[in-house]
């Protein structure tokens, strides 16, 4: 009985503490906008309407926690879902395809995201006493959001109304945030990355080197050797924590990139597709159909007349 009447009271408690993180993206995010750095580190999210399946995006390092309606991530052969008073933990970057999924003018998405400074994260680790199990395991997943975290962004997004308190507590705000997302069953992801020559250290070094030098050929047993792992561990890790092979990622990449000079700097598909790297053309447009469900040029036309525009709405994508 008490067991019922506790989870009773934690349902309202939670309830109450996302009406109120709603009523403040009402009041600060604009209507079908994503508003970077409302506060430093803090992105706000506000659309009325679903978009459409193809919109590419750039997971950044973050905590994207929504408050109403839901959204979808695809990254390479894995789909996350998650609604209101779940997030989702983005530790590496990633190309990835991101939709709104359920929203409407009356019912907006509403979310919000908190950039992962790893710097910072250190240090709140080097603070606790007591730390999960440091385990490899996928770099982006979903979680429930519970009553300690939830009211943490809280207190966060109460600075946008105190903008005169914010310099001072938002940095000791952005480290509760990670002291409540390394106490949680989020935790162990957290702390596997940050330790340096973990294995999920060093290969998120390799992604580093990957998106740096995403245009030139490269042999991936010289990558694993370039962040001190041996082939076989190196690409069991890699798949484990991007769900791709090393050339998968760095043809995602390329294909993302190539997507962004097409839509948004319109460039014709073979410029774009030499740019990235590619020598065949025709390649090019059998690999991008294959990520985007689209030839090129068919990419284009659809881009001119659907709605949402190409550099998004997602709070997870890049700021860069």
């Amino acid at each position: 009985m008490q067991l019922e009447i506790d989870t009773m009271e934690e349902m309202a408690a939670m309830s109450s503490l996302r009406k109120e993180a709603r009523s403040i993206l009402l009041r600060h995010a604009e209507e079908d906008r994503l508003i970077r750095n409302a506060l430093p580190g803090l992105h706000l999210m506000r659309f009325g309407w679903a978009s459409k399946p193809l919109v590419t995006v750039q997971s950044m390092r973050c905590m994207a926690l929504v408050l109403q309606g839901v959204k979808t991530l695809d990254f390479g052969t894995t789909h996350l879902e998650y609604g209101a008073g779940q997030f989702l933990l983005s530790s590496i970057d990633m190309p990835s395809t991101s939709r709104i999924l359920n929203a409407t003018g009356r019912s907006p998405l509403l979310a919000l995201a908190v950039e992962i400074d790893f710097e910072e994260l250190k240090q709140v680790i080097g603070r606790c006493d007591r730390l999960p199990a440091s385990r490899p395991q996928s770099a982006i997943d979903v979680f429930d959001a519970d009553p300690d975290l939830l009211a943490a962004v809280i207190r966060l997004l109460r600075l946008l109304d105190t903008p005169e308190h914010a310099a001072a507590l938002t940095p000791l705000i952005r480290q509760e945030i990670l002291y409540r997302l390394l106490s949680g069953p989020s935790g162990s992801r957290l702390l596997e990355i940050s330790r340096h020559n973990s294995p999920s250290h060093r290969i998120s070094r390799a992604l580093t080197w990957l998106q740096k030098q995403f245009t030139k050929g490269f042999m991936v047993d010289d990558l694993a050797r370039h962040v001190g792992m041996s082939p076989s561990s190196f690409h069991q890790h890699f798949k484990a924590m991007t769900g791709m092979t090393p050339i998968q990622y760095q043809r995602r990449i390329r294909l993302h990139e190539a997507r962004k000079l097409l839509l948004v700097d319109s460039l014709g598909v073979g410029e774009a597709s030499y740019r990235v790297g590619y020598q065949s053309p025709s390649q090019f447009s059998k690999d991008y159909r294959q990520c985007f469900s689209r030839l090129p040029k068919d990419d284009v036309l659809a881009h001119a007349t659907e709605r949402c525009t190409f550099t998004g709405y997602s709070p997870e994508m890049s700021l860069r």
